[in-house]
């Protein structure tokens, strides 16, 4: 015989909201659930509801910020990779932040993204709609097992400086290597070099 579920129990309903602990309704009601563990609905519309099975979900109609870390120290201590005073963990499952109609910004000191997937399950992708910009005050490195550019129109390089062009089979092992090492002065092919291994 199944037990019979225990009634709501409201904790307190008055002008400024409600809160109630217990399940939400009848079953097999539209609109209603008996998974509901507390419900915290106030007049500001904001909305909070907590299940038996685990899940949560929020409703804030204006803004939300929170300020964490006030105690924390600036600097990290000797040998401390870390200061954390924020993190968000997954177990399982993936995070999702959505802002169809704003922005995204991420601002700090230092960023760093790292994919720890094996294999083909390990990648980053960017895609937008018109311009991507990066740009380095000091030195911008780009490095692979494998680097394509592709251009639907055109490929534009442009330096103020010179430009170089390096690859192995000039530097080695290529039937032009020994002839680019009799035309070129000794200064010029040691500096090609020298790009060439700090480029590495």
């Amino acid at each position: 015989m199944t037990k019979p579920i225990p009634p709501e129990q409201i904790i307190t309903d008055n002008q400024f909201g409600l809160i109630f602990m217990g399940p939400s309704g009848e079953q097999d009601k539209v609109g209603e659930s008996l998974d509901t563990g507390m419900i915290v609905d106030l007049k500001g519309g904001q909305h909070q509801t907590y299940t038996l099975g685990g899940n949560k979900a929020e409703i804030i109609p204006g803004n939300s910020h929170e300020i964490c870390g006030t105690n924390l120290t600036k600097e990290r201590n000797e040998g401390e990779k870390e200061n954390i005073a924020k993190s968000i963990v997954a177990e399982n499952g993936d995070i999702v932040l959505d802002a169809k109609n704003g922005n995204l910004k991420i601002i700090a000191k230092n960023i760093y993204i790292e994919t720890i997937g094996s294999g083909s399950d390990g990648s980053v992708l960017i895609k937008a709609n018109d311009h991507i910009t990066m740009r380095a005050d000091e030195q911008l490195n780009l490095a692979g097992g494998k680097v394509c550019v592709t251009a639907a129109d055109s490929i534009t390089l442009n330096a103020k400086g010179n430009l170089r062009l390096l690859y192995d089979d000039i530097m080695q092992g290529s039937p032009l290597s020994g002839l680019l090492g009799t035309l070129m002065p000794g200064p010029v092919a040691s500096l090609i070099t020298e790009i060439a291994e700090t480029c590495k």
